[in-house]
């Protein structure tokens, strides 16, 4: 039976790049170093991936980029203002991009497709998910790859905004205007942002002590409709929405409340307040324009790409980004309850 590049490591003591390097023959490590990694290797019937082996040898100066399948797309606002930032920097560093369709197959189908054809030397992957087989995959292929997205692994690299901080200040920006009953619009079940974003509202609801009532948490999927669906529901369940304020877990989401709100006959924020999350561009188009928590998507792009270059280039232990996030516009779709 073989062990895996991260196992060999792990018994060695040693880094996975020096490792690697080790037994690659890499001038970098020294020559006692080698000679004891190479002899654990040959111990442990440790055999490179045939792919790992092929990168190692060959580079194809290729990037894949996944994006989410339905409901959330690459025509998702934040995505594109994100997919800028990943871009300019990959370019930069004479990188491309391949962006594979992911239709409703097997995400892990997509990733194994082009990784086993050594199309691309690493992979930046969008919303971890809180059990990910995305992330068992690639570290068994060794092929290097970061998330937009903290995920609950420790040893996976991410860059992220601060999702807990920003639900947080989200609530407290409501809580100093006087709102006590507060609704908050969830995002995609499964998701490691999703329950970030959540453990932001109920600790913010706990330190403030208020309540958190169970009918006071709305399903939603960060997507526009997914927003529209949770109001209606409330609508007609209760004939009323039974809350002053409402924080969406994502801009789309808070745009998709604002209409059914507008369409049922309340005025924002005389009405009801609402708070998003991600402050996209076109939040600002709004009458009022949204009130959210700002993520700085471009450098988050940005922090991804530079993160999986260095990953390919030089090897080196997981890196984990978290980038501050803060409330914008705070006076225009959030007021004093009425």
């Amino acid at each position: 039976m073989t062990i895996t590049m991260a196992e060999l490591a792990k018994k060695c003591g040693f880094s996975k790049a020096t490792v690697s390097r080790a037994l690659a023959d890499d001038p970098r490590v020294k020559p006692e170093t080698k000679t004891y990694i190479k002899g654990m290797a040959k111990k442990y019937n440790y055999e490179p991936h045939v792919v790992a082996s092929n990168l190692a040898r060959r580079r194809t100066k290729t990037i894949g980029l996944m994006f989410p399948k339905a409901p959330r797309t690459i025509a998702d606002p934040f995505f594109l203002e994100y997919l800028h930032g990943v871009s300019e920097t990959l370019f930069e560093h004479g990188y491309s991009l391949l962006i594979p369709q992911v239709k409703q197959a097997r995400v892990t189908d997509t990733i194994g497709q082009i990784t086993t054809h050594n199309r691309v030397d690493g992979i930046i992957l969008t919303e971890p998910k809180i059990e990910d087989e995305r992330i068992t995959l690639l570290q068994e292929r060794e092929v290097p790859f970061v998330f937009l997205g903290s995920t609950v692994c420790e040893n996976v690299s991410w860059v992220d905004g601060d999702n807990i901080s920003g639900a947080y200040e989200a609530v407290r920006a409501l809580v100093k205007l006087g709102h006590e009953e507060i609704a908050i619009i969830t995002g995609e079940e499964g998701l490691v942002s999703t329950r970030n974003r959540f453990a932001g509202y109920e600790k913010a609801m706990e330190d403030f002590n208020l309540p958190i009532n169970p009918d006071w948490i709305w399903e939603g999927d960060f997507t526009r409709e997914g927003g529209f669906r949770a109001v209606r529901q409330q609508l007609e369940e209760h004939g009323s929405i039974q809350v002053t304020a409402i924080f969406a877990s994502n801009d789309l989401m808070a745009i998709g409340v604002i209409q059914a709100l507008k369409e049922a006959g309340y005025e924002i924020p005389q009405d009801i307040s609402v708070i998003g999350f991600d402050g996209i561009e076109v939040g600002q188009y709004l009458s009022p324009p949204l009130t959210t928590v700002q993520q700085p998507i471009y450098q988050l792009g940005q922090q991804v790409s530079q993160v999986l270059v260095e990953q390919i280039e030089n090897g080196g232990e997981p890196v984990q980004i978290k980038l501050p996030v803060q409330v914008v516009n705070a006076t225009n779709t959030i007021g004093r309850p009425s």
